[in-house]
């Protein structure tokens, strides 16, 4: 089916209006939240309630070299959400609308009292509530989907771990090598992108919320906790907070989600493997530009510094003990 032209863009607010208001959806009041890599999304008023309207773009792929794909991810979103949302109700959207052929998502605004993690951590905020909610959330997560039986998604998790291993093959072939077998030697649910910019933490409610579900694929649900974790000494590195700070939110996510998913001595392993490579991922600012851009004598130190102690996680550190005192030392950044 072609897709309908319509006198504006789809990413923008007067397309999006415009179409809605075909389907008999009147959307008023729309607010950009993102222009993100392959999407924009809006928060906008339907019926007098605050709704996030995301309308997606052709995805890159970068495996095996980068280049504009023909599909977008929201197919996988729809989906991931439509199955999710009824086991976390208060933590992940629930699709109110989904149009395929437009590839436009209508969902119900999870974070409007609450607050992103990535201004969340410059505003040099780190809180054990957020912190023990999020370590839960992703045990939970882990739990609830382990029976889910793969489906089609857009994205392979060849694909994905492809992208969020390119700094370590480069830094180490050995090291992307290990992380490729480990990450496809299984094929459970993962949601890869449960970092700062994807979860939101309030002060009412759920502690914790959780979006942008479009990556999801069937890999190694290990890799969802050290995903987040091995990005706060990044923040801690570049001053936004401190050692000590980055050391307790660490600690109290890991002890939250071993109450809820014991982690065995192997798994403790594998997961600072996957904090380490997540740590060097990050070292010139992949997709945090914001908090690493400038290139003085200083910021090129830290950055340094960011693979430093990535490659110390993966080389030398052989617990999570050993891991929060490390964060916590801070002291020879």
């Amino acid at each position: 089916m072609k897709m309908k032209e319509y006198p504006y863009s789809l990413d923008g607010a007067d397309g999006l209006q415009v179409f809605l208001f075909e389907q008999g959806i009147r959307a008023t009041n729309f607010e950009l939240l993102s222009g993100g890599y392959t999407s924009t999304v809006f928060r906008a008023a339907l019926d007098g309630q605050p709704t996030i309207i995301k309308h997606a773009r052709n995805r890159d792929s970068f495996y095996p070299i980068r280049q504009v794909m023909s599909e977008t991810r929201i197919r996988t979103e729809a989906e991931v959400l439509t199955y999710l949302h009824p086991l976390f109700p208060t933590v992940v959207p629930n699709v109110l609308q989904f149009y395929p052929e437009q590839d436009v998502l209508l969902m119900t605004d999870v974070g409007q009292d609450a607050q992103l993690g990535f201004p969340y951590l410059l505003e040099g905020k780190a809180e054990s509530i957020h912190a023990r909610a999020l370590g839960r959330f992703l045990a939970e997560l882990k739990q609830e989907t382990a029976d889910w039986q793969p489906f089609s998604t857009i994205e392979q998790p060849f694909e994905q771990i492809w992208t969020r291993g390119m700094e370590v093959d480069l830094a180490y072939p050995a090291w992307g090598e290990r992380m490729r077998n480990t990450y496809l030697s299984q094929q459970k649910f993962v949601w890869p992108d449960g970092h700062p910019k994807n979860v939101l933490f309030g002060n009412s409610g759920s502690p914790v919320r959780a979006i942008d579900f479009d990556c999801c694929h069937f890999g190694d649900p290990d890799y969802m906790l050290p995903n987040f974790f091995g990005q706060i000494p990044v923040f801690s590195i570049f001053g936004y907070i401190t050692p000590q700070q980055a050391a307790q939110f660490i600690g109290e996510m890991i002890q939250a989600y071993t109450e809820v998913e014991p982690i065995s001595p192997e798994n403790e392993q594998k997961m600072l493997f996957y904090a380490g490579t997540q740590t060097i991922q990050r070292q010139d600012g992949k997709w945090l530009f914001e908090i690493s851009r400038a290139i003085d004598d200083e910021a090129l130190r830290k950055k340094a510094f960011i693979f430093y102690f990535g490659r110390k996680t993966i080389v030398e550190i052989n617990s999570f003990d050993q891991y929060i005192q490390e964060v916590e030392k801070g002291i020879n950044w």
